[in-house]
C-alpha cells in the first residue's frame, strides 16, 4: 500500500518560468501537514523540537519545488517556508544583493 501522495503541486507548475513559480510565504497544504504529522510520531519529543520546523520547510519546499529544476533561495519560518528567489536569474541577482551574513541564515533547495 502506498503511503506518499502521488501528486504534488510541482506537477502543475511544471515548464513554468521561474517568476511565475511561487514566491513568498508559502503555506503547508494538508497533505504535508499529514507527511510532517506522521514523521513526528516516529520520532522522541527531543528530536521533533529541534527539528520540526526544518522538516515542515523541506517537506514544502520539495511539494512546490522537486523536480522543477529551479534552485530556491528561502527562509525557514514556524509557518513555512519564505521563498526569496527562484531561478538561476532570481538567485544570482539575490546573492549579489545580499550579504554574506545574511545568506548565511537562509536555505537554498535544488529541484531537481
Amino acid at each position: 500500500m502506498l503511503t506518499f501522495p502521488l501528486h504534488n503541486a510541482a506537477l502543475d507548475l511544471k515548464g513554468k518560468p521561474p517568476e511565475e513559480l511561487p514566491h513568498g510565504l508559502i503555506m503547508p497544504p494538508p497533505t504535508v501537514l499529514e507527511i510532517v504529522e506522521r514523521e513526528r510520531a516516529k520520532h522522541p519529543p527531543e528530536t521533533v523540537a529541534r527539528y520540526g520546523v526544518r522538516m515542515l520547510n523541506l517537506e514544502t519546499i520539495g511539494w512546490f519545488f522537486d523536480g522543477l529544476h529551479q534552485e530556491v533561495i528561502y527562509r525557514e519560518t514556524p509557518q513555512g517556508p519564505e521563498v526569496l528567489a527562484v531561478g538561476y536569474d532570481e538567485v544570482t541577482a539575490f546573492r549579489k544583493a545580499t550579504s554574506a551574513e545574511e545568506q548565511r541564515k537562509l536555505c537554498g533547495y535544488l529541484g531537481y
